[in-house]
């Protein structure tokens, strides 16, 4: 699980590194993580489409591009569909309880990791995965996606809130 999720957030970002649309401004955000004393702002969110049933979420503290040198942090989460108004629960996708329009299947976080050609460096900087149980809701209106998210990782519990535009890749 923990090499899928990293695999995950790896092709998340080498999306996002080869993207044509080297985008120097995001919207207007307000969203935030914490674990432990810790909070990061973040500044931007993608939604990541793979396919039918294949979706990711991932939150930054800065916007990614192709020219991106320094230090991420970011969050993201796994899930199939995505329902305004609903409430999701993490629950393993191999599991046969598992529901696509209540459940998600993966959660992970990186703090202050090195972002090097064009992918983030997970052996550095401090990496949560491993997701025991958690929560998503989600709601839009117009253009804008909240998100409030709680994960409970071997290491301790992350929560956070987003609200603002999703940039959508594929």
């Amino acid at each position: 699980m923990k090499k899928f999720a990293l695999g995950v957030l790896a092709v998340v970002l080498l999306f996002t590194a080869c993207s044509k649309d080297d985008k120097t401004t995001s919207p207007a955000t307000s969203g935030s993580f914490s674990f432990n004393d810790t909070t990061v702002t973040t500044k931007s969110g993608y939604l990541y489409d793979f396919g039918p049933g294949d979706l990711a979420i991932v939150f930054t503290d800065v916007v990614l591009s192709d020219t991106l040198k320094g230090k991420v942090s970011s969050v993201g989460f796994n899930l199939d569909t995505l329902i305004s108004g609903q409430t999701y629960t993490y629950l393993s996708k191999n599991t046969a309880a598992y529901n696509k329009t209540k459940n998600f299947s993966d959660a992970y976080a990186f703090y202050k990791c090195d972002w090097v050609d064009g992918d983030i460096d997970g052996k550095t900087g401090r990496t949560f995965d491993g997701i025991t149980s958690g929560t998503v809701t989600y709601t839009r209106n117009g253009d804008t996606h909240s998100f409030t998210y709680s994960f409970v990782f071997p290491t301790g519990t992350l929560t956070g809130k987003y609200d603002g535009k999703l940039e959508t890749r594929k």
